[in-house]
C-alpha cells in the first residue's frame, strides 16, 4: 500500500474514532485524537500526490470530511444544549435570589 493511501486510511480511522467520541460525550479524548488528526490531514493536504493515486486518495478524504462534518454536527448540538442549560441555570439562581430575598 502506498504510504500517501495509509496515510489516508488513518485519517479515517481517526476521523472514525472522534465521531465516535464525539456519540459517547468524550470530549477530552476527542480532544486529543483531533490534534493528531490535524497533523495527519495537514500531511495529506501538503503532499505531492502522484496522478494514479489521486482517485483513490479523494474517495478517502470525501469519507473523511464527511465523518468530520457529523462529528462538527454533534458537537454543536452538544454546544447548543450547554448553552441553553447554562441560560435555565442562570435562570434558576435569580429565582432562587429572588425567593431568598423573601425570606
Amino acid at each position: 500500500m502506498h504510504p500517501l493511501i495509509q496515510l489516508a486510511q488513518n485519517a479515517l480511522e481517526q476521523a472514525q474514532q472522534m465521531e465516535q467520541l464525539a456519540q459517547d460525550n468524550q470530549w477530552d479524548e476527542l480532544n486529543q485524537i483531533q490534534t493528531a488528526h490535524s497533523k495527519t490531514v495537514y500531511e495529506l493536504m501538503t503532499a505531492e500526490i502522484p496522478p494514479e493515486l489521486s482517485g483513490d486518495l479523494r474517495t478517502i478524504l470525501l469519507e473523511v470530511k464527511e465523518t468530520n462534518n457529523r462529528t462538527m454536527q454533534l458537537a454543536e448540538t452538544v454546544k447548543t444544549g450547554l448553552v441553553k442549560e447554562k441560560k435555565t441555570l442562570g435562570q434558576a439562581a435569580k429565582m432562587q435570589k429572588a425567593l431568598d430575598a423573601f425570606r
